[in-house]
């Protein structure tokens, strides 16, 4: 299974009662020691970076990829880290299974992961800054053997030979998806040097054409491939009419066509053109990263928003073939790390109450805040899970051991225990942060609400065999769809002894 960047945007757990409410909300122990083996890469690494995690060798494993860089505006380049997870260790398996990283160092600002040439196996695209061109490894799958044999670079054979953005090529982000409607999924490249983003179509196999002119540049609209300063992009269908469509920043300055400062939303014709639809905004201002997920439930993505003031989020209450969609904002109060520069965002159901929950890095792409008088932490902002999308910092005013200074964060179930656990790339370094039960965890596979996965559960399934229900899902509907049947033993017996009382 790929595991996209925003870890869930389209992972949302299980849908279940409410909790009451609790004192306690998600709580973690650093177990880094333990968790983490850096290999040559040293434990106090303080170079810029960027996380993101998948089932590269398909063992049932969440595994992870750190590109690295010297830290903020300054070109550097550092060889990046394969972090394989054996048994619920992360081990720096580079050398082994990612050789071409020590080839061709990066000056890496993003990294996406995605079957690219259909063979199931994910692969994956570095964005990089500082003139370089964007990097593609391929995953090689399994020998006759099944052995895996790790990820190679094709970038030469793969890649455009060389790809002019109109202008310096200092790519910030890099998003992957469908927009052409054949299946398999084409890239976005957001470019914060101030020229024009770029658009790589595939031909289905993998090989890539830069068609960024002939699907963004309008007569009639102007050239949506320009920004002011790129810093995140997205591809997905915002108006729900089943086409992706692309939404982007362009913040810093105002150019046209934008003539303003924010997140834009270009809506796909059903072609793969977006040149031929008004854009929309969807934020304005000072946005720098953003990740868009439906906070609601009702099957609207919605979106959260990093800027420099205030963090902010949008709620969609109604979407329009190609546009515009209707959006409400609001901003986030008593939350001082979100109220001023920040990094990556990242979405994802942490307490398994089926709704996403957001964790905000604190690191900007430009501005030096690993220090200072602008320095905050990492935290989690809770969705307070009664589908009004309403969304609050629980730690606000508390220090916890997880509150560090990072660039990124991966949420990913290092061991397999059901509870997402935290990856942080920080200032200095790498932390790994378990989740522990807490009576606000819903725990996968729980059909009696005991926080253990036991032959409780195998019972509540069988005695509820064939019941159908509207939320809240009681009567052995682990899976919360609304009915008692085969997967939910078959989630029961795969999550057997599993919990926080086993």
């Amino acid at each position: 299974m790929i595991v996209r960047r925003s870890m869930s945007c389209g992972m949302i757990a299980f849908l279940v009662t409410a909790a009451a409410a609790n004192a306690q909300w998600v709580d973690f122990v650093d177990e880094t020691v333990t968790r983490l083996n850096t290999g040559t890469v040293p434990a106090n690494d303080g170079e810029e970076k960027d996380v993101a995690v998948g089932d590269f060798n398909k063992d049932g494993w969440t595994d992870a990829i750190v590109v690295r860089k010297v830290p903020f505006s300054n070109a550097g380049p550092r060889i990046d880290m394969l972090l394989m997870n054996e048994n619920g260790v992360l081990i720096n398996r580079t050398a082994t299974f990612a050789p071409d990283f020590a080839v061709t160092l990066t000056d890496a600002r993003d990294i996406i992961i995605d079957d690219f040439d259909g063979d199931t196996w994910p692969d994956f695209i570095i964005a990089n800054t500082f003139g370089q061109q964007p990097r593609i490894y391929m995953n090689l799958g399994e020998d006759v053997g099944g052995n895996w044999q790790g990820f190679a670079d094709e970038s030469a054979t793969r890649l455009p030979a060389a790809i002019t953005p109109g202008g310096p090529l200092q790519f910030c982000a890099v998003w992957s998806g469908d927009v052409t409607g054949d299946t398999v999924p084409d890239v976005y490249f957001s470019n914060y040097a101030g020229t024009t983003d770029v658009l790589l179509i595939n031909d289905g196999t993998g090989f890539f054409t830069d068609d960024t002119a002939a699907r963004l540049n309008s007569a009639t609209f102007g050239d949506y491939a320009n920004v002011g300063f790129g810093t995140s992009a997205e591809i997905v269908d915002i108006d729900n009419d089943g086409d992706n469509d692309i939404v982007k920043i362009s913040t810093l300055f105002s150019v046209a066509p934008w003539n303003n400062r924010g997140v834009f939303i270009l809506y796909n014709d059903g072609t793969g053109f977006f040149n031929t639809r008004p854009f929309q905004e969807l934020f304005l201002g000072d946005m720098y990263m953003f990740t868009l997920c439906d906070l609601t439930n009702d099957g609207m993505l919605d979106a959260f928003g990093q800027r420099d003031s205030q963090d902010t989020w949008s709620l969609t209450s109604a979407v329009t073939p190609d546009g515009p969609i209707t959006i409400a904002q609001q901003q986030l109060t008593a939350s001082a790390r979100t109220s001023g520069f920040g990094g990556n965002v990242r979405s994802v159901d942490i307490d398994n109450d089926g709704d996403l929950d957001i964790g905000v890095s604190a690191v900007d792409t430009d501005i030096a805040n690993c220090g200072g008088g602008q320095a905050t932490e990492f935290t989690l902002i809770r969705n307070d899970g009664f589908a009004s999308g309403q969304l609050s910092d629980p730690y606000n005013g508390t220090t916890l051991n997880w509150h560090k200074r990072s660039y990124d964060a991966a949420f990913l179930d290092i061991d397999n225990d059901g509870l997402a656990d935290i990856l942080l790339a920080n200032c200095t370094g790498y932390s790994v942060h378990m989740q522990v039960c807490t009576n606000a965890i819903f725990v996968p596979g729980d059909a009696d609400n005991n926080q253990a996965v036991d032959l409780n559960d195998i019972a509540a399934v069988l005695f509820g065999f064939g019941n159908t229900g509207v939320p809240p899902f009681t009567g052995g509907d682990v899976l919360g769809d609304g009915n008692v049947g085969l997967d939910d033993l078959a989630e029961v017996l795969f999550r057997f002894g599993q919990g926080c009382g086993i």
